[in-house]
C-alpha cells in the first residue's frame, strides 16, 4: 500500500524544473522592470504616438465644448427683415460669391441695360402720386440703386453712422415697466417715493438693497448701548441722499446712546448737515424726553454739548426753533445750563442775542410774562459771558427792555399780568452791570424811567445804581469810575416802592 501511494504522488514542481535543466527564480524582477521603464522615460523625455493621439483628442473635445458654450451664451442677433443677406445661407454665399469680376461673368450687360431703360408707364404714374410736390423722377433711380445686392451693407452702415443710432423701443418699454414695478413695490412696503429734492421729474430712486441696509441699521441703533457703530451709518453724511436714508433708519426709535454718537458724526460734517440733523432729530428727541420725564437723559445732555462744535448749527437748528415754537421754562432751564457751561465765540453770541431780541419782539405784541420768560433766560446767560458786543447789539438790547414799558393796555390788564417776570429783571441787571458804559445818555435816561415805572422792589435799586454809575458811550473813564464810586446827579428815583 505504501509503494502504491508513493507511485501516485506527484513530484514537486521545483524538482521537475531542475530535472529539466532550468533554474528556479526566487526573486521578483518587477521592481527592476519598473526601474528600467522609469529610466527609459527619464532618458527619452518623449510621449509615444498613442498617448499623443489621446491627448490631442481630449484637447480638441475641450476646445469644441468651450466654443459651443460661448456661442450659446452670446445673444442671438435677429437679422433684419428687409436685408438681402438674411435670405441666403452661408453655403449659398459660398456657391455664389459676390465680387466685381465674378458678377461681370454671369450678369450680362444687355440685361442691365434693359432693366434701366424699360419702365412700365402705369407703374410710373402710380409712383409719381407718392412723390412730394416739386420732386422729379430723378430720385427713382437712386432709390432702386439702394436695393442692389452689392455693397448694400456698407451703404447702410455709413447711413447709420451719419444719422446716429435709433431709439430701441423694446428696451424703453421694458425700462418703464421695471420703474413702475419698483414704485409699486415701494408703496406696498410702506415707503413713499424717494426724491433728492427739486421737481418730481428729477426724482432719484434709492436701490432696494441700500434701503434694506439702512433699515437694518435703524434696528441696530434702536438697541444700541455701546461699542462700534455700523459702518454704513458712519459714512451716511457723505452720501448724496442722506436725508432720505436717515428717515428710513427711523431716528425716533434710537436709544439716547445712539443719538449722542450720531450727533457727533453729523456735527463733524458741514454746518448745513449738522443743522438739519439737530433740528429734525435732536430737538424733537430732547423736547419729548423733557415732556415725559421732566428731566433730560445724560446722553442727550452730552449731545447738546457736542452741538457747540458748530455754534451756528446749534443756534439755527436748536435754540431759535425752540424759542419760536413756544419754549417752556423747564426746557429753557435745562438748555441754558448747557449754554452757561460752554464757551461760545463772541460773534456767535452777538448774533444770537440780536436774533433773540427779534424773536421777543415778534412774540410780545403786548406785555406778556409767558413770552418774556424763556427768551430772557437765554439772554441773561449770554450776557453773563461778558463779551464785547457791537453797538448794534447793545442798542437792540436796550430797545428790547424798553419794549416792556407801561402802555395803554396796562390799565386793562390785571395786577398779576402787569408784573414782569423776575427773569426779565435779572437779565436787565446783568446788562446794566456789564454794559453800563456802552449806552448813550438818552438810553440811560429811558432805562431809568423804565425802572421807575416797571421796576422790581428789590432788584430795581440795584439796576438803577449800576446805570447811574456808568458813563456815556465813547468817553474816557474818570477817577470816580476807576475807584468804583457812583456819581450823584440829583436823581431821586431810587424809591420805587
Amino acid at each position: 500500500m505504501a509503494s502504491l501511494a508513493s507511485a501516485r504522488r506527484h513530484v514537486p514542481l521545483a524538482q521537475d524544473i531542475e530535472m529539466a535543466g532550468g533554474r528556479l527564480r526566487t526573486k521578483s524582477i518587477t521592481g527592476k522592470r519598473k526601474s528600467r521603464s522609469g529610466e527609459e522615460t527619464k532618458g527619452d523625455g518623449f510621449v509615444d504616438a498613442r498617448s499623443s493621439k489621446k491627448i490631442l483628442a481630449m484637447a480638441q473635445d475641450l476646445a469644441d465644448e468651450e466654443s459651443a458654450e460661448r456661442s450659446a451664451a452670446q445673444p442671438r442677433q435677429p437679422k433684419g427683415t428687409f436685408e438681402f443677406d438674411s435670405r441666403f445661407d452661408d453655403n449659398e454665399e459660398e456657391k455664389y460669391p459676390q465680387g466685381g469680376d465674378d458678377e461681370d461673368e454671369w450678369v450680362p450687360e444687355e440685361e442691365e441695360e434693359v432693366m434701366e431703360e424699360e419702365v412700365n408707364p402705369e407703374e410710373m404714374a402710380v409712383y409719381k402720386k407718392f412723390l412730394p410736390e416739386g420732386e422729379e423722377f430723378e430720385g427713382f433711380g437712386s432709390s432702386l440703386a439702394g436695393l442692389s445686392t452689392t455693397g448694400d451693407s456698407n451703404a447702410r452702415r455709413n447711413e447709420e453712422e451719419a444719422t446716429g443710432p435709433g431709439t430701441n423701443l423694446t428696451a424703453l418699454i421694458l425700462q418703464r415697466i421695471a420703474e413702475k414695478e419698483a414704485e409699486e413695490d415701494r408703496e406696498a412696503a410702506g415707503l413713499g417715493p424717494v426724491r433728492g429734492g427739486g421737481a418730481p421729474e428729477d426724482a432719484v430712486e434709492i436701490p432696494a438693497r441700500v434701503a434694506e441696509t439702512f433699515e437694518k441699521v435703524g434696528q441696530i441703533l434702536s438697541r444700541y448701548k455701546s461699542g462700534p457703530l455700523p459702518k454704513p451709518f458712519k459714512v451716511l453724511p457723505t452720501l448724496p441722499q442722506w436725508p432720505d436714508l436717515l428717515a428710513i433708519s427711523q431716528p425716533e426709535r434710537w436709544t439716547p446712546h445712539a443719538i449722542y454718537r450720531a450727533t457727533k458724526i453729523f456735527v463733524s460734517a458741514n454746518t448745513s448737515t449738522g443743522q438739519y440733523f439737530i433740528e429734525t432729530v435732536l430737538l424733537d428727541r430732547v423736547r419729548e424726553e423733557i415732556g415725559e420725564t421732566k428731566k433730560l437723559n445724560v446722553h442727550l445732555y452730552n449731545a447738546i454739548k457736542a452741538c457747540f462744535y458748530r455754534p451756528a448749527a446749534f443756534f439755527k437748528g436748536f435754540l431759535f426753533p425752540l424759542v419760536n415754537s413756544g419754549c417752556t421754562l423747564k426746557e429753557a432751564t435745562i438748555v441754558s445750563s448747557v449754554l452757561a457751561k460752554i464757551k461760545v465765540p463772541a460773534l456767535h453770541s452777538a448774533a444770537a442775542l440780536l436774533r433773540l431780541c427779534e424773536i421777543c419782539a415778534e412774540q410780545t405784541s403786548r406785555i406778556n410774562s409767558e413770552a418774556a420768560g424763556a427768551a430772557n433766560m437765554f439772554i441773561r446767560v449770554l450776557l453773563g459771558k461778558k463779551y464785547a458786543l457791537p453797538y448794534k447789539v447793545v442798542d437792540a438790547l436796550v430797545f428790547h427792555f424798553l419794549r416792556f414799558r407801561g402802555s395803554k393796555d396796562e390799565e386793562a390788564l390785571g395786577a398779576n399780568e402787569a408784573k414782569l417776570p423776575v427773569l426779565w429783571h435779572q437779565s436787565l441787571l446783568v446788562f446794566a452791570q456789564t454794559y453800563r458804559n456802552e449806552i448813550t445818555e438818552d438810553q440811560r435816561e429811558a432805562l431809568l424811567d423804565l425802572i421807575l415805572a416797571r421796576g422790581h422792589a428789590q432788584i430795581g435799586p440795584e439796576i438803577r445804581r449800576e446805570l447811574v454809575a456808568g458813563r456815556d458811550r465813547g468817553t474816557a473813564p474818570t477817577e470816580m469810575d476807576i475807584d468804583g464810586g457812583a456819581k450823584d446827579d440829583g436823581d431821586d428815583t431810587m424809591n420805587i416802592g
